[in-house]
């Protein structure tokens, strides 16, 4: 190795070192002056923001830093630093489009190892509310519990546990509209299958992974999910991703309507207007214990109104995360107290509907 490095001309300005003339630069590998990669970006999807990324060999990235200490520099830009911006800046002028080193729509990533350019597309995230009025669909995709989603006899080879969910009913016409590759959903909580969603609805986020389509009709799309009678959808808003955050780590409370399979007295149902409206202590139920940690937990009742009809009905405002069904049943004694325990009698709840999501400052 001679006392001077091969550099190439900027990477000699760059760092302010001499340099041997000619042969192939020890830092960037002379791709500095190569444009073919960049010549070759001209996504044909939509988009209005973009970020620059370089991917360049580990040696290169060594050598740098090697160079760097062993001349004591100070205050010098990587070459990856260096050549994103100059990148920045061509690619805004030939394309038309804005820089955003922050939340780009698309990140291009000029991979040098590769020899390609890979286009990083920011998902998609929508906003809005569904209501299910179907007792035979889950929120969610379940796959099939014996194939895994691979497609077996059990699931007559579709690789799901139920033809379909809420989640496929509303990713349908929105996957069409922006030509995504797949989605998430992300829904404040869910209800069991046979439970209804009634009201205003559940807020939900649906994130769409690879959308080529950004500016879609959001109206538009929310009367094609609505042609479905199982589910319909309002309010749909584009959004944050940080808004799945906080679904995920928000219990809000709730109101339901319980339908016992007993008919109650007017005494019986005062007694649980005015003594199951407290905290309640339940104990991880008996029919989701196979995919739920087994612990207690502490909820409260704030207040439990009886209708008196065919069979008893019980509006119920609580908080998030209480198990309606095992409130009325006592669960074998792991909810305490219950509607069960509180008359000294069996009951059990025989359907059940979501009446509202509290989420007054959700928005």
């Amino acid at each position: 190795m001679t006392d001077k490095p091969t550099l190439c001309k900027r990477c000699a300005e760059r760092l302010g070192l001499e340099s041997d003339d000619g042969g192939m630069c020890e830092i960037c590998g002379n791709v500095l002056e190569r444009t073919e990669l960049i010549d070759s970006i001209g996504p044909d999807f939509e988009y209005e923001t973009f970020n620059v990324g370089i991917v360049m060999p580990d040696s290169a990235i060594e050598r740098e830093a090697a160079l760097v200490r062993e001349n004591r520099l100070t205050g010098v830009r990587s070459f990856k630093t260096e050549f994103n911006k100059e990148i920045r800046a061509a690619l805004s002028s030939r394309l038309g489009k804005r820089p955003d080193m922050e939340s780009p729509d698309v990140t291009f990533e000029i991979n040098f190892v590769k020899n390609r350019v890979f286009y990083n597309i920011k998902p998609m995230t929508i906003y809005g509310r569904y209501c299910k009025f179907s007792r035979e669909i889950p929120q969610t995709k379940w796959h099939c519990t014996s194939c895994r989603g691979r497609g077996c006899k059990k699931c007559n080879f579709s690789g799901k546990m139920y033809p379909t969910s809420v989640e496929e009913i509303v990713a349908g016409p929105i996957l069409e509209a922006t030509r995504g590759r797949e989605s998430r959903f992300h829904g404040a909580g869910r209800e069991d299958i046979d439970v209804r969603m009634l009201g205003d609805g559940r807020p939900f986020v649906i994130e769409i992974i690879n959308p080529k389509a950004r500016s879609i009709d959001l109206r538009e799309v929310e009367e094609k999910v609505n042609m479905d009678d199982r589910v319909s959808i309002s309010g749909l808003e584009f959004c944050d991703k940080s808004l799945v955050e906080h679904l995920k780590n928000t219990k809000f409370k709730k109101t339901y309507n319980a339908h016992i399979d007993k008919k109650l007295t007017k005494e019986e149902i005062s007694i649980l207007e005015s003594e199951l409206a407290v905290e309640i202590e339940q104990r991880t139920p008996i029919r989701v214990s196979h995919r739920r940690s087994d612990k207690i937990r502490k909820r409260k009742v704030y207040k439990v109104i009886g209708k008196d009809n065919r069979t008893t009905e019980l509006e119920i405002y609580c908080d998030g995360g209480l198990y309606i069904k095992e409130l009325i049943s006592g669960d074998e004694g792991r909810t305490i107290p219950s509607a069960a325990s509180l008359l000294k009698k069996q009951l059990t709840c025989c359907k059940l509907d979501v009446l509202k999501i509290h989420y007054d400052h959700f928005r």
